[in-house]
């Protein structure tokens, strides 16, 4: 934006100068059948799309999967995922309904998992994570933060110590069994 010679403001170029127009095609008579003339342009090549690929045959590609793959597959194919998978792919339909498993998922990032298993769990990152999964699964996990002398003791901590002296008053007893003192 700049300020012209006769003070008004123009936004056409450089102060001093005169707009440049640019040459715009008679258009007249397009809608009349009749040609354009052009400049001297060439018109420019129109892009083809390219041929479509002939069936790739997703089923085979899907039955030379690894057997881990596959079980990757079965991991995460909940039925709501089939589902979209079978609008995307119809043709896959009697596979996903083979490796589908009937209950959903709960999707989380891995480092929301990592950061929780290390915060309950402790120790490394990859310990941490197998005993979350662990005991999510319902299992024991392998490495307890108990320490071993107390793991194995079989009485509570409020048990009384056989070797402490027993000694129980008259007066004792007589509180404990909820009788008033004089």
């Amino acid at each position: 934006m700049a300020i012209g010679p006769d003070q008004k403001v123009t936004t056409t170029g450089l102060l001093g100068e005169t707009p440049k127009m640019p040459k715009v095609p008679d258009m007249s008579g397009l809608g009349q059948g009749q040609t354009q003339k052009t400049q001297g342009q060439a018109p420019a090549p129109i892009a083809e799309r390219p041929a479509p690929v002939e069936d790739q045959n997703l089923e085979n590609k899907v039955n030379n999967l690894t057997d881990e793959d596959k079980t990757t597959l079965e991991t995460v194919l909940s039925p709501s995922v089939v589902t979209v998978l079978k609008k995307i792919a119809p043709e896959l339909s009697p596979l996903l309904d083979q490796a589908k498993s009937n209950e959903e998922n709960v999707t989380l990032p891995i480092s929301v998992v990592r950061n929780y298993a290390i915060k309950i769990y402790g120790g490394d990152e990859k310990t941490a994570i197998q005993n979350f999964i662990t005991d999510l699964s319902g299992g024991q996990p392998d490495n307890t933060n108990v320490p071993p002398d107390t793991a194995t003791q079989t009485q509570g901590m409020m048990a009384q110590d056989p070797n402490a002296e027993q000694d129980v008053t008259s007066e004792m007893e007589a509180i404990d069994s909820g009788q008033e003192l004089a």
